[in-house]
């Protein structure tokens, strides 16, 4: 069988061109046009073998071409989708093409599909492309500082506009600052046990200039080196080691790595040190030593580590203990008010509490019996778990006392209480003692004029 078709070539007229291929019955073909020109893209890019084969429609591609002043070769251009493109497989953000700038510093991409727009990167090391147009860059040749002096040194660097960079020499003692702007810049070197000659540079730098400072160092101070470790010689990271000279006043501290190992720096000749690992239960607990004129090793420490699980456990003191009906409180000592934990007081009198923070409590007893029948008063105790994950209390003591017994009948005054009960009687009686009275007086009159007759 003989397929044929047509493509279109449209430029200002239109360009046909036949071709033709011989395929046998149930041939699968893809027909995919190119031009070897490279002038000319091909819309869509491919198309299968169909009942009716569609023409392929030509444009000449689209070239992107720009330039870097002054002129610069080797730059490195991008040419990046700006947006989806629907006959090329390019997605927004995804590179289209990659070229270079010549010697005269121009450059041209392409071909590529007009369906979506284009962006431009420019970058060559050691140098500053700033966009000045669409496609068209301004370059600056960055300047450098090289730095001589020995490893593990801190550089510290700082220029116009805020500029700040702090690095540290590797195992060659060299250090280069790449890619500087020109202009003013202050170094300087930074280490403990040292003191640097010169101890600062002022810098100048011109448009792509390179210069190298050298910096000469003396010992002033010593080290103190050490592992810390485990009983079980497990390392131990993140525990803190001090140096003390209580004579002079001199203070230094560290922090083990991931290995165990430390070393305090600073310390200074001719002088007595107490080395100390910050953590309460350690061996040694101190090691005292003088330095002299070089760094002193060896100075290894086992450290006894905490578990992690917190255990308060403790034990009650009295008579009576299982009427009183006793439970453990624990509160926070930064908010008494909040209740850490209540225990029923177990029948053996002793109680033990797992997994509180590690923070300060307050341990005391409550009694179940009414407040209005018994006075109960519980001792206090403060408990730092911060310090120390397991700590047993005790013992813990109360005074408990009947508000019945203490409630004693005061007897009223009796002589007060007799007079008003003969004055109620007495009011009582008035009227009574008033018939007597006239009865009395009555009989007498009677009698005084029988006196009379006789």
């Amino acid at each position: 069988y003989l397929l044929t078709g047509e493509i279109h070539i449209i430029i200002v007229d239109v360009a046909i061109f036949e071709y033709s291929i011989w395929a046998n019955l149930g041939d699968e073909l893809i027909f995919a046009p190119r031009d070897s020109r490279k002038k000319f893209l091909f819309y869509p890019r491919t198309a299968g073998c169909q009942a009716t084969i569609p023409p392929f429609v030509g444009r000449p591609g689209l070239y992107i071409e720009g330039s870097v002043s002054p002129a610069l070769s080797g730059v490195d251009i991008r040419i990046v989708a700006a947006g989806e493109s629907v006959n090329a497989p390019l997605l927004k953000g995804e590179l289209a093409l990659e070229t270079k700038t010549g010697v005269d510093g121009s450059f041209i991409g392409g071909p590529l599909y007009d369906d979506t727009n284009y962006r431009v990167d420019a970058s060559k090391p050691g140098y500053h492309l700033k966009p000045i147009g669409s496609y068209s860059f301004s370059c600056q040749k960055l300047s450098q500082i090289s730095v001589r002096i020995f490893p593990s040194v801190l550089l510290s660097l700082s220029g116009e506009d805020g500029y700040r960079n702090n690095s540290i020499t590797g195992a060659g003692g060299s250090f280069f600052f790449d890619y500087l702007f020109p202009g003013s810049f202050y170094l300087r070197p930074l280490l403990k046990e040292y003191s640097f000659s010169p101890p600062a540079q002022a810098i100048e730098l011109g448009s792509g200039e390179s210069k190298e400072v050298v910096f000469h160092a003396t010992r002033v101070a010593y080290s103190a080196v050490g592992t810390i470790s485990l009983l079980s010689g497990q390392p131990k990271e993140g525990v803190s080691v001090e140096a003390r000279s209580d004579s002079k006043g001199l203070y230094e501290e560290t922090v083990t790595d991931s290995s165990g190992n430390y070393r305090l720096r600073g310390l200074l000749p001719d002088t007595s040190y107490v080395i100390k690992v910050k953590i309460e239960r350690a061996s040694p607990q101190f090691v005292a030593m003088e330095v002299g004129s070089e760094d002193i090793k060896g100075l290894d420490f086992v450290v006894f580590e905490q578990p992690e699980m917190t255990i308060m456990s403790g034990y009650v003191e009295g008579t009576g203990l299982h009427e009183l009906h006793l439970s453990v409180e624990i509160r926070s000592v930064d908010d008494p008010s909040k209740v850490e934990s209540v225990l029923p007081l177990p029948l053996s009198y002793f109680f033990q509490i797992r997994d509180l923070p590690k923070a300060k409590h307050l341990v005391q007893l409550k009694s179940g019996l009414s407040s209005s029948t018994h006075k109960f008063e519980s001792e206090i105790i403060e408990v730092d778990l911060e310090k120390q994950s397991q700590v047993h209390v005790g013992p813990l003591r109360y005074k408990v006392q009947d508000i019945h017994q203490k409630m004693d009948l005061t007897p009223a005054p009796v002589f007060p209480l007799i007079g008003a009960v003969c004055v109620i009687a007495l009011f009582i009686s008035l009227p009574r003692l008033k018939d007597l009275y006239q009865l009395t007086v009555g009989k007498k009159e009677v009698r005084k004029p029988a006196a009379r007759k006789r």
